[in-house]
């Protein structure tokens, strides 16, 4: 089964079906995109093999250049994708599919989120359904969740309640897929606050004993670029590549750290923990390590 009634939430056993259609839909949107599309990714709860979902494939596009898919706006009308202008969706452009947009019935099949290479939004959306599908637990949390709040509101003009109940659950797992994604990467790091560094607030003055800064680009939990310890480098650094070798998860803060060091050297956590006990004793912090 694919397709729903707009409005309607309902949640299906997950298909082989899905997974099909999605590949299908991929390779045609490869053909009338061809190099415009940097990436296209299966997403959403569909690509979840281990969950229900509502039966509406979700496809993640992404481009350098919105003007460039725009242009294509009548090839992808011809083979069924029309183009949903909504300024609620910020930065990203939404494509629809199903019988209610070619005016023959009432079903949405598919949605088609365009959004701009290495953004947020795609690093968002891949890091969700890769995290998930690894983590069985969060998924089948994640399920359970879904399940009650269909049962709350089967009809849901717009989505809002189904969608507003997902909130809290998204933004938190988006927080853990993020840094949980960086496990092991080697990354270059913008030092802001390098060995030395006096970190001053009211009645508060903290010296940094070791290199920090944060990877370029990449929001954290807190709406800011996402943090990093630089262990191993004993001299003040303004830049730094080096491997993610851990996470400090901030049980009572809205954002983690990622740890740092250079490929050469390895780490206990008990070192980790002591290197990085200067800033994270005011917080309940336990460390995830490779």
């Amino acid at each position: 089964m694919i397709g729903l009634k707009r409005g309607t939430v309902k949640l299906c056993e997950h298909e082989k079906e899905w997974e099909i259609e999605a590949q299908n839909t991929i390779f045609r949107l490869k053909k009338i995109l061809g190099n415009v599309a940097k990436d296209i990714q299966h997403i959403g709860s569909t690509s979840i093999p281990s969950i229900k979902a509502k039966p509406i494939i979700d496809i993640a596009v992404s481009v350098d250049d919105f003007n460039d898919i725009l242009a294509l706006e009548k090839e992808l009308k011809d083979i069924g994708f029309y183009y949903r202008p909504q300024s609620e969706l910020g930065d990203q452009l939404l494509f629809a599919a199903g019988s209610l947009y070619d005016c023959t019935g009432d079903l949405q099949t598919h949605f088609i989120h365009v959004v701009r290479t290495n953004s947020m939004d795609f690093i968002n959306y891949i890091n969700f359904r890769d995290y998930l599908n690894s983590t069985p637990l969060v998924a089948k949390e994640y399920e359970e969740l879904k399940v009650s709040l269909a049962l709350q509101a089967p009809i849901d003009s717009g989505r809002e309640k189904y969608l507003k109940g997902k909130h809290d659950f998204i933004v938190y797992t988006l927080r853990k897929a993020l840094v949980k994604s960086y496990l092991g990467r080697t990354v270059d790091i913008k030092i802001d606050r390098p060995i030395g560094y006096v970190h001053k607030k009211e009645n508060y003055s903290l010296t940094y004993p070791i290199n920090y800064g944060y990877i370029p680009g990449v929001i954290g939990g807190d709406g800011e670029e996402l943090d990093v310890y630089l262990l191993g480098v004993n001299e003040p650094a303004t830049e730094y590549k080096a491997q993610i070798i851990g996470i400090a998860h901030r049980e009572n803060d809205v954002e983690d750290k990622l740890v740092a060091a250079p490929s050469s050297l390895n780490f206990t956590k008990k070192e980790i923990e002591r290197a990085i006990h200067f800033q994270e004793q005011y917080y309940k912090t336990h460390i995830e390590i490779i």
